[in-house]
C-alpha cells in the first residue's frame, strides 16, 4: 500500500480533533445554565487520544527502519523529529514568557525557571508546572519521549506478543518512578499515579502501541484477523466505539459530580485503553476503505487544514487568542475562525519554512519529507 493512499484522510482528521479540543477549551455552553452539554463538550479532552495513536502509526510506518541503529539514518530520523516540532515551540514558548516579564506577570527568576521547563518539555513531567506557557505542550513530552524511545521500541516489539510487553514494561516504569517521587517528592514531578496515567508518555503508551499495532498490520508484518473480518464494516464499529467512549465519559463524570472523567480509574480505562481501539479501527477503515468521510477527510480543504493543526494547536491557547478576544471580537465561533486563519498563515509562513531550513542544514544525504 503507496503511502499516498494512507496519508490524506489522517491528515484531515487532524484537523477534526484538533477543532474538538479547542471547544473543549473554549467551551460555549454555559456550566450554570447547560450543565449537561458544557460537561459532554468538557470531556473532549480526548480527542487528543487520537494525535497519540496517529503518531504511533506514522513513525512506525515512515520510520520503523530506524531500529536497525544504522547512524545516519538515526541521525536524520532525529533531525526530522526536531524540525517538524520543536523550531515553532521554541519560538513561542519565548513569546509568550516576555510577554508575561513585559506584563509583570513573572518575576525574573520565575520566568527563567519557567521558561527553561518548559523549553526542555520537563513540564510535562510535573503536576506542579504542565500547564505553563504554552498550556497544550504538555503533550510535547510525551509525543517527544515517544520519539525519542522509538528506536528502542521498535527493536523489541517485532509482533503482538513483544508489543504487549512493551506496553507492560512502559506502564511498570511509570509505576516505578510514580512510586519514587511519592517518598521522595520534589516539584510536583510524578506527582500521583492519575497524572502519571494522563500526562505522561508511561500512562498513554498504550495510544501509541494502537498506532504501532496498525502499522505493523499495513506494513504486512502481522495479519489480525478481527480488524480483517469486520472489513469495511470497521467504520461503524470505530465510530460506534468512539461515541460510545465519549458517552461513558459524560456519564462518569457527571454521575460523581466531576469536571473530568479521568479523575476516576473507570474515566481513564475508557480515555486511555477503550477509546484508543475505537480510533485504530476508524484509522483502519480511512486507510483500506472509500467513504464519504474517508472523501471528505482526503479533501484538499481538510489536508491543508490538517496539516496546520500543530501550529492551531499550540497557539489557540496563547497570547494570541487573548489578542482576538481583545481586539477583534470575543464571540467563541469568530474567534475560532480567525485562529483556524491564523493557524494557517503562521503554518505555511514560520512552522513550515522553519521545518525546512532544519532538514536542509543538518539532514544528511538529502532533504527528509515532513
Amino acid at each position: 500500500m503507496s503511502e499516498k493512499k494512507i496519508i490524506p484522510a489522517l491528515t484531515g482528521i487532524r484537523a477534526i480533533c484538533v477543532y474538538f479540543i479547542f471547544f473543549k477549551h473554549l467551551n460555549c455552553f454555559s456550566q450554570q445554565l447547560q450543565p449537561h452539554l458544557w460537561l459532554f463538550v468538557n470531556q473532549f479532552y480526548c480527542f487528543l487520544n487520537f494525535f497519540f495513536v496517529l503518531s504511533g502509526f506514522l513513525i512506525y510506518y515512515k520510520y520503523s527502519d530506524i531500529r536497525n541503529f544504522n547512524k545516519t539514518t538515526l541521525y536524520n530520523y532525529f533531525v526530522n523529529r526536531i524540525a517538524r516540532v520543536y523550531p515553532i515551540l521554541l519560538i513561542l514558548i519565548s513569546a509568550t514568557f516576555f510577554i508575561g516579564y513585559y506584563h509583570h506577570y513573572y518575576s525574573g527568576k520565575e520566568a527563567m525557571n519557567l521558561y527553561l521547563l518548559n523549553i526542555t518539555l520537563l513540564k510535562g513531567f510535573s503536576a506542579k508546572y504542565w500547564l505553563t506557557g504554552v498550556g497544550p505542550s504538555w503533550s510535547m513530552s510525551v509525543e517527544e519521549l515517544f520519539y525519542l524511545l522509538s528506536p528502542l521500541i521498535f527493536l523489541y516489539a517485532k509482533n503482538m506478543g513483544s508489543l504487549i510487553k512493551a506496553i507492560l514494561i512502559f506502564y511498570s516504569i511509570g509505576l516505578l518512578l510514580t512510586l519514587l517521587f511519592h517518598y521522595f517528592p520534589f516539584e510536583g514531578f510524578f506527582n500521583d499515579l492519575f497524572f502519571t496515567a494522563y500526562s505522561t508518555f508511561f500512562g498513554r503508551i498504550f495510544e501509541f502501541a494502537c498506532g504501532i499495532f496498525l502499522g505493523m498490520i499495513v506494513k504486512g508484518e502481522i495479519k489480525n484477523y478481527f480488524i480483517g473480518s469486520i472489513s469495511k464494516y470497521s467504520l461503524y464499529i470505530g465510530l460506534l466505539i468512539i461515541l460510545v467512549s465519549i458517552t461513558f465519559l459524560y456519564l462518569i463524570a457527571s454521575n460523581n459530580n466531576m469536571e473530568h472523567a479521568t479523575n476516576l480509574w473507570t474515566g481513564m480505562t475508557v480515555n486511555n485503553i477503550l477509546l484508543p481501539i475505537g480510533i485504530t479501527i476508524l484509522f483502519y477503515n480511512l486507510i483500506y476503505f472509500e467513504s464519504l468521510l474517508q472523501r471528505f477527510l482526503s479533501s484538499p480543504i481538510m489536508i491543508q487544514l490538517g496539516n496546520s493543526t500543530y501550529s492551531f494547536y499550540l497557539l489557540h491557547t496563547t497570547f494570541v487568542l487573548s489578542y482576538i478576544f481583545k481586539f477583534i471580537s470575543t464571540n467563541i465561533f469568530i474567534a475560532f475562525i480567525c485562529m483556524i486563519i491564523i493557524s494557517f498563515i503562521f503554518h505555511k509562513l514560520v512552522e513550515q519554512p522553519l521545518a525546512v531550513l532544519v532538514r536542509r542544514k543538518f539532514y544528511k544525504n538529502q532533504l527528509a519529507a515532513s
